[in-house]
């Protein structure tokens, strides 16, 4: 390494880790903030919405009626609050990171970032005040909870319709029929991909223009302009084998590369805690709508001192993680949940999830062979191709089955930009539980893909004034239960009744 490049990245070490230092107090203070208000506002809601439903199982319709009422309004403007709130320190957050990039002489991240802080003052802020001034909120709020009795209320006849005798009773208690909440309950597990030096050679993997380290880290990189970057994270590791808490510098990046892997080790994850965290709650909070509920294995609030489970990569194939074609970098997401040990195929896997969060590749010839979301151990149709169903009385155009020659799991990456593509994760879960893209041709739609195509001047338009994100509605959570009262009644209690 020459003497100008040592100098050229002792400066920029430093300035980036000046950078570092104010994206991360100010993500610190933010997502304190937000994850403290998140919480208490959650808890109301989480117990009016107790309230609600426990009127709507005992109390006849007419209570039913006052509780989703009154329900809905309170659980709709504390929305409000919790939004306009959320959207103040996402904008706080892109300002800051903003800072960082230009700091780190990061220029493709400084364009993400405006973008960002556009998207999240505009389109956040601007929707979110209009919505609160106009009693969106408060309509948007009475809507779902009318919806969420709707699905309560359909859940009972199509388990009363299908079970009978002490399996149903069984059934019913099992998904909280007999309580104020119900849901089926999925356990899950979420991994996000990570590649250590010392077992796999990353230097060699940076040269060979694999991957990018730089890049990777968020820091100034010649080889890559990146807008829309996902959010890996590149850390250096201490003795201990433990990972380094402060953001690693060009300095140790270039010693790591100059050095063929010698000097210092590395590990780089496909995302960060922060990102993780926001993927785990917003999956959670979405599924809520069609009443399953996720259990994950890692929390979903206070990242900051948590740590996240991870699945170590040692190959290309892996990194690249392509499900499609027949070429030497193809990978079924299915038989990799095998080989991996994390699934057999058996049909009872189906109970709980697994889901990867993979790398998204930089290079535009890598990412053209792509997809952001996959989910495997479904057999899909859809349309035209639907034909007969073993799944009885569906109603979306859609037939999903299991399919037990592969393991059943989901797999995401992240993109960069949130307001699009923050939904990639619960998408795939709605395959997992049944659902498909048919007929989901609005914006406002979880289940929507950009192939189905869009319809701009229907209800999505106005779905999206009360909501502001995607949705699963009321017919998908109806079809889910459906799939998952034929399609996995392995996970339901009690002994099988042959009619």
């Amino acid at each position: 390494m020459g003497f100008f490049s040592d100098i050229g990245n002792a400066v920029s070490s430093a300035a980036s880790a000046v950078g570092d230092a104010v994206e991360g107090a100010a993500d610190a203070v933010a997502d304190t903030v937000q994850d403290a208000v998140d919480t208490v506002v959650d808890g109301v809601q989480d117990g009016i919405e107790a309230g609600s439903g426990w009127l709507c199982a005992h109390g006849g319709s007419v209570l039913c009626g006052v509780g989703n009422v009154v329900g809905g309004l309170i659980d709709g403007a504390l929305e409000g609050v919790q939004d306009l709130v959320d959207d103040a320190l996402d904008v706080v957050r892109d300002a800051a990171g903003i800072v960082g990039a230009l700091l780190s002489l990061d220029f493709p991240r400084v364009l993400d970032g405006l973008a960002n802080l556009l998207t999240d003052a505009v389109l956040g802020l601007g929707l979110d005040g209009l919505r609160l001034l106009t009693g969106g909120y408060l309509i948007g709020g009475v809507v779902r909870y009318f919806e969420r009795s709707a699905l309560r209320r359909f859940v009972e006849r199509l388990l009363a319709e299908r079970f009978a005798g002490d399996r149903l009773q069984d059934i019913r208690e099992f998904v909280n029929l007999t309580g104020a909440r119900f849901g089926f309950p999925l356990p899950a597990d979420h991994l996000v991909f990570m590649l250590d030096s010392a077992n796999t050679p990353l230097w060699d993997w940076h040269e060979r223009g694999v991957l990018d380290l730089y890049a990777l880290a968020g820091l100034l990189s010649f080889d890559s302009f990146d807008v829309f970057r996902p959010r890996t994270v590149v850390k250096s590791v201490m003795e201990n084998g433990s990972d380094n808490p402060a953001p690693v510098t060009r300095w140790t990046i270039s010693r790591y590369l100059e050095s063929e892997g010698r000097d210092r080790r590395l590990r780089v994850y496909a995302m960060s805690d922060a990102l993780v965290a926001d993927r785990l709650s917003l999956a959670s909070d979405k599924c809520r709508q069609i009443a399953v509920d996720l259990s994950w294995n890692d929390g979903e609030k206070f990242s900051w001192f948590r740590s996240y489970a991870s699945l170590e990569i040692t190959t290309e194939d892996e990194y690249r993680f392509v499900t499609v074609g027949d070429g030497p970098t193809a990978t079924n997401l299915g038989a990799y949940l095998v080989q991996r040990g994390l699934r057999t195929g058996a049909a009872e896997e189906s109970c709980s999830l697994v889901a990867l969060g993979a790398f998204r590749l930089f290079s535009d010839e890598d990412r053209k062979d792509t997809d952001l979301g996959y989910t495997s151990g479904r057999s899909i149709r859809e349309g035209a191709n639907v034909g007969d169903c073993a799944t009885p009385d569906r109603d979306d155009g859609c037939c999903v089955t299991l399919d037990t020659d592969e393991g059943a799991g989901v797999a995401y990456r992240d993109v960069g930009y949130d307001f699009f593509f923050r939904y990639v994760l619960p998408h795939e879960i709605g395959h997992f539980v049944g659902l498909c893209h048919y007929g989901h041709d609005g914006f406002d739609h979880v289940m929507w893909r950009p192939k189905v195509g869009l319809k701009w001047f229907d209800w999505s338009l106005f779905h999206f004034y009360l909501d502001r994100e995607p949705r699963f509605t009321l017919q998908d959570g109806k079809n889910a239960w459906r799939f998952i009262a034929d399609q996995l009644d392995v996970c339901l209690p009690g002994e099988v009744v042959i009619e």
